[in-house]
């Protein structure tokens, strides 16, 4: 067991580490002269933190040949990333899906894997399976333990503590109704775990960014990533645009409010919507397919969807501000004919607080969106934290 000497003594050396590894981020390549200025380490201690990086195949050194000779006339050894080591492993426990990514050090993907769930598992359930598949990839070579330095998780339906946020001293608090135990048995590294939404708009959003990410699918799920971080809010629940009323005469929400977005925009309510208008369709994409050619039932019932998306984006854009505002899931198919009422409801309003653009898109579905995030989210806070 740690003693807190020995805690100590970890949290400094993983500091180390990070000021190395952060500096091959940002260089590429480095000589052990280039890390001892980047690094302001001792040689001795610079020596350690490469040879046991070395030797659990993060780095890899090498002689280059156009930097030239040493003073012994050795050609200049140069170390770097190791490009197929995976840095970060990012899962995602959907409602349909589980997956599984990769990212190496420099935030390529090195490796991902998604299963579609073909029947009702519960959340204990999923973090089994994907307990599994994580053995399996550490077993055929695709995860190595000894390289990664933590891992991201993104849970449907569920809000972390934003008071316990990762793991550090002690572990962050599990999501209700399941431990995330079997996951750190299988790879016991740092976990981080959050809502499975507001990590995939971070595989959406550049370092500056500031973007609503809105899913529209068997429900209406969201998040807000501000300046490449995702904003949760003092509870830890922000982004729930689904949540905000855009007819208060509206159906009761389980959520206890009338009227709610989520309450109309689910693929089961608008396929309603369609047929008492008077044609049932199969699935939302028949209906925007018909809507594409023309069908004026179809038609009608994408600008009704249209209508109430844009009162709830307009009030979020209000709120947030956000430079890009992206729509996913299954009503995104129905394309322009959505986004047009969207783009005119934002173009109304005049507040005169200075210039104001937004940008109103779609984007193609992603299956490993989430677990994507979520490992660029371990590859942040874990490998590449700022360091003071």
């Amino acid at each position: 067991m740690l003693t807190p000497d020995d805690s100590a003594l970890q949290a400094v050396r993983r500091r180390h580490e990070l000021r190395v590894l952060d500096s091959l981020v940002t260089h590429g390549h480095r000589t052990r002269r280039d890390l001892e200025t980047d690094t302001k380490l001792s040689r001795t201690t610079l020596s350690a933190i490469v040879g046991d990086l070395r030797h659990r195949g993060v780095l890899t050194e090498f002689d280059q040949e156009r930097i030239g000779a040493a003073r012994n006339g050795r050609p200049t050894k140069v170390l770097q990333l190791n490009p197929g080591a995976g840095a970060a492993v990012g899962i995602e426990l959907g409602r349909r899906r589980l997956s599984i990514s990769v990212a190496g050090f420099d935030g390529s993907t090195v490796a991902h894997e998604h299963w579609e769930l073909t029947e009702s598992i519960d959340l204990q359930g999923k973090v089994q399976l994907a307990a599994d598949m994580l053995g399996e990839m550490i077993r055929a070579g695709r995860i190595t333990p000894e390289t990664a330095v933590g891992m991201g998780v993104g849970i449907a339906s569920r809000h972390a503590n934003p008071n316990s946020l990762s793991d550090g001293e002690e572990h962050q608090l599990d999501p209700d109704g399941a431990t995330l135990a079997p996951l750190r048995e299988a790879l016991p590294i740092p976990l981080l775990w959050d809502n499975n939404i507001r990590l995939a708009a971070l595989s959406y959003a550049k370092a500056s960014d500031n973007v609503l990410y809105v899913v529209l699918a068997a429900g209406v799920s969201s998040a807000m990533v501000v300046d490449g971080a995702p904003l949760r809010g003092g509870n830890g629940i922000a982004g729930e645009m689904g949540h905000i009323s855009v007819d208060f005469t509206g159906p009761h929400c389980w959520c206890g409010r009338r009227g709610c977005l989520e309450s109309f925009l689910n693929e089961a309510s608008v396929l309603t919507e369609a047929a008492n208008r008077g044609q049932t369709f199969e699935s939302i994409a028949a209906i925007a397919a018909a809507a594409a050619a023309g069908n004026e039932i179809a038609t009608a019932v994408v600008a009704w969807a249209g209508k109430l998306l844009a009162r709830a984006t307009v009030g979020a854009c209000v709120l947030l501000d956000p430079s890009r505002v992206v729509f996913a899931g299954e009503l995104s198919q129905f394309g322009e004919q959505l986004l047009t009422p969207v783009r005119s409801a934002l173009a109304e309003q005049h507040l005169g607080l200075g210039p104001r653009t937004t940008s109103i898109t779609t984007t193609p579905f992603a299956p490993t969106a989430g677990s994507d995030g979520a490992a660029q989210m371990a590859l942040k806070h874990w490998a590449m934290a700022t360091l003071s």
